[in-house]
């Protein structure tokens, strides 16, 4: 294949999956609420985040190769919704 074919290709698979995560973000907000307005603490970001490395290794461990990209799909909208939390008390605390 061609470098252009090849970056086509790339940026396709590399929009799915971002799209993949916005929809987990969309999904976890209706279920717990907008990340941003939760107000939690780093080691709560952390216990939620290792909840979810953990669905990945027992996905791995049981070989259920459907549910790995789903697992990790979620890990990757964990961090997003911890980066938003982030980023908004960091907003609060500095503007009040």
């Amino acid at each position: 294949m061609s470098d252009h074919i090849d970056r086509v290709l790339d940026a396709s698979v590399k929009q799915d999956i971002w799209s993949r995560i916005l929809l987990e973000r969309a999904r976890q907000d209706e279920k717990w609420g907008k990340a941003r307005e939760r107000n939690q603490t780093k080691r709560q970001w952390l216990t939620i985040l290792m909840e979810e490395v953990g669905e990945v290794a027992e996905a791995i461990l049981e070989g259920d190769d459907a549910n790995y990209p789903v697992e990790l799909v979620q890990v990757a909208a964990v961090c997003v919704a911890a980066l938003e939390d982030w980023a908004a008390q960091e907003e609060r605390e500095h503007h009040g």
